[in-house]
């Protein structure tokens, strides 16, 4: 059964606007000739002095940084160098995902080309799971993968046993990786991770396909393969975009830069992957990437193997290249099925048992494909605006992911009953575990508890805003102006503007499945058409005359002809409704509770207006009649959906 979207917690979400000097705004604006409020969108971006300003706007790779700062870089360097020159075989082991196979894809490109006996290994990611896998040392071991020098890239820090194990066979080991170091680091030959302690780098927020580009460019200043830099480039955009990393300092200048190049992509794969994604026409920018080409590529390790994906980009063959990109397009169906259905199951246990009740949802179900948990979980915290944790139980074991509010440390939260875990790992806002079945309930209540005994409890939801418009502002000078400060994502995201004391008009459903909401907010005779995208479940905040709207801007292309249109994010309730009824449209809604013979009216709200002007010939909308029956004392009324239920208390 498919579940409705409706949210059961509805905390009011209020807007956090930040006051800037105006001065510092006249200065930007007047320097980089600038709009006010692209000038406030760059103080949001805590961005001050000129010269950081100037990056922004212009991302060269002259402010790249020197990849020597990196440390134990030149180290790495040369022991491939070393093991070019002596033939030795090279083994790049990486984790399933887009990170760490366009990172493998990388080092694949660069040193083939550079006469190196290169191969690669990415483990399977039900049976070995994350990191270097006992199934790959056994083969190592055993003599079946050959490898004198072996590179992990996006995985190997935390591996102080497997990298021992490694060494103990004669073999050296670099380790290329981005993720949060330990006291104690693995004996590796060479690490070069900015997140370690004594690393002088300033770019600590770059992902492992970044940190391979720096990488790479350095190594190939002495193998001097040519025509290979784009490429390269590509990939780490790829990855960059992807992995969700702050897109600010060399991290920016890698998206931004890439973004040209995969727009004339020189990688017959990625080509063929937009064709089938029905991007061809599009100007790919960092949400094609994250929302369209990075979920195909995922969906390889999530539903089979990592390895088809690095073959679809390592591919100089075009026959080649359509077969896998249809391959990954199927699995990335299958993925969206088997998400679909794991969330709606999980939902209706959920709701069945009143779990959104509670400070943290943990939800289990047997064998729920361990690919998509983490989406799965992802999907559930945005629903009900709470952590939650989602189990997929398989012989007695259970293995899930979590996922948090920016309240809550999910971390240390498991840090806290992690004798009921078997293993568990993660940051902040994600994190995954291992546990025994038997184990789960008590989690479940352990966690519970932590919470309130710690007092932790969630501050309402707040929408950080980064400028407030009127309706008139909204136009293709500031759209353009907008699109400038692209790419958008983590640590750069996309405005988020306010519109305030605005009127609501023609609001509708629309979509297949009637889950978004189109309306038009007007103001003083300019108008501006508005979408929110599976908004249906805030319909009744949106017809409850708000403070405000958050929004973001979009271009809509229909028949030819471009237009703006604005992009709902949430609103802002009033904290105290005031609405003065119109007794003679109260009249006509009240003409309709008495003819029904039932006590309780249930009805689309949108068919009730139509209905109501086409027999009354009145012009009642949609919210005033919400906004009446909230004001009214003897009605009580509820509104899920666009459904409308409507009892009279006498």
């Amino acid at each position: 059964m498919k579940v409705s979207e409706q949210k059961y917690t509805m905390k009011k979400a209020k807007l956090k606007l930040n006051e800037h000097d105006k001065k510092a705004i006249e200065e930007i604006s007047n320097r980089f000739n600038l709009s006010r409020i692209s000038s406030e969108i760059i103080l949001n971006r805590n961005l001050r002095s000129p010269e950081e300003i100037e990056e922004y706007l212009n991302p060269d790779f002259k402010y790249f940084e020197d990849p020597e700062n990196y440390k134990d870089l030149k180290k790495g360097c040369s022991r491939i160098i070393n093991a070019v020159n002596k033939n030795e075989n090279i083994v790049v082991y990486g984790d399933y995902d887009v990170d760490g196979v366009t990172s493998i894809s990388q080092f694949v490109i660069l040193l083939k080309r550079a006469g190196a006996k290169i191969d690669y290994y990415v483990p399977e990611r039900e049976s070995e799971g994350y990191g270097i896998s006992s199934d790959f040392i056994h083969k190592l071991r055993e003599g079946s993968i050959k490898a004198d020098l072996i590179i992990t890239v996006d995985c190997g820090i935390a591996e102080i046993e497997k990298i021992n194990q490694i060494n103990e066979l004669n073999k050296d080991v670099i380790i290329l990786d981005h993720h949060q170091c330990q006291e104690v680091l693995p004996s590796a030959y060479a690490i070069i991770n900015p997140k370690q302690k004594d690393c002088p780098s300033k770019n600590k927020h770059l992902c492992a396909a970044g940190l391979s580009f720096k990488f790479l460019m350095y190594l190939n200043r002495f193998f001097k393969v040519e025509d290979v830099e784009d490429v390269l480039l590509e990939l780490a955009c790829l990855g960059t975009i992807a992995d969700i990393v702050d897109l600010i300092g060399d991290n920016r200048i890698i998206a931004k830069n890439g973004l040209k190049k995969i727009n004339n992509t020189k990688l017959i794969g990625l080509k063929k992957l937009i064709e089938v994604s029905g991007i061809t026409d599009k100007e790919i920018e960092s949400y094609h990437i994250g929302f369209i080409l990075a979920p195909r590529i995922n969906a390889a390790g999530r539903m089979d193997n990592a390895k088809k994906a690095v073959e679809l980009l390592l591919t100089r063959s075009e026959a080649e290249a359509e077969a896998l990109a249809s391959e990954l397009e199927n699995l990335n169906f299958f993925r969206k099925q088997a998400e679909g259905a794991i969330f709606d199951e999980a939902v209706e246990k959920i709701e069945a048992d009143f779990l959104y009740k509670k400070n943290v949802i943990v939800v289990h179900g047997e064998d729920w494909h361990e690919g998509v948990l983490g989406i799965v979980a992802s999907r559930i915290t945005e629903r009900y605006e709470k952590p939650s944790v989602v189990i997929s139980v398989k012989a007695g074991t259970g293995k899930g992911s979590a996922r948090s509010m920016e309240y809550l440390d999910i971390f240390e939260a498991f840090k806290s009953v992690d004798k009921y875990l078997e293993k568990y790992g993660g940051h902040k806002l994600a994190a995954g575990l291992t546990i025994s079945e038997k184990n789960v309930n008590i989690l479940a209540y352990e966690l519970n508890k932590y919470i309130d005994d710690a007092n932790i409890e969630s501050r309402g939801k707040e929408i950080e805003v980064d400028a407030s418009v009127d309706v008139k502002d909204v136009n293709f000078e500031l759209y353009n102006e907008i699109c400038s400060l692209e790419p958008f994502g983590a640590g750069n995201p996309k405005p988020v503007l306010a519109i305030k004391d605005v009127d609501l008009k023609s609001i509708r459903k629309v979509g297949k499945t009637g889950s978004h909401i189109s309306f038009v907010l007007a103001k003083n005779g300019s108008e501006v058409p508005v979408i929110g995208f599976g908004k249906i479940g805030i319909l009744e905040k949106v017809l409850t005359r708000p403070t405000a709207y958050a929004v973001t801007l979009s271009l809509n292309e229909f028949n030819g002809k471009k237009t703006i249109q604005l992009i709902l994010k949430d609103v802002e309730e009033r904290d105290e409704f005031d609405f003065k009824i119109d007794e003679e449209k109260m009249k006509v809604l009240n003409s309709i509770i008495d003819k029904t013979k039932s006590k309780i009216i249930k009805t689309d709200i949108f068919m009730l207006v139509e209905k109501l002007n086409r027999i009354y010939n009145t012009k009642i909308t949609a919210d005033e009649i919400i906004c009446m029956l909230k004001k009214a004392e003897y009605i009580q009324y509820a509104l899920k959906d666009d459904m409308l239920y409507i009892k009279k208390v006498f």
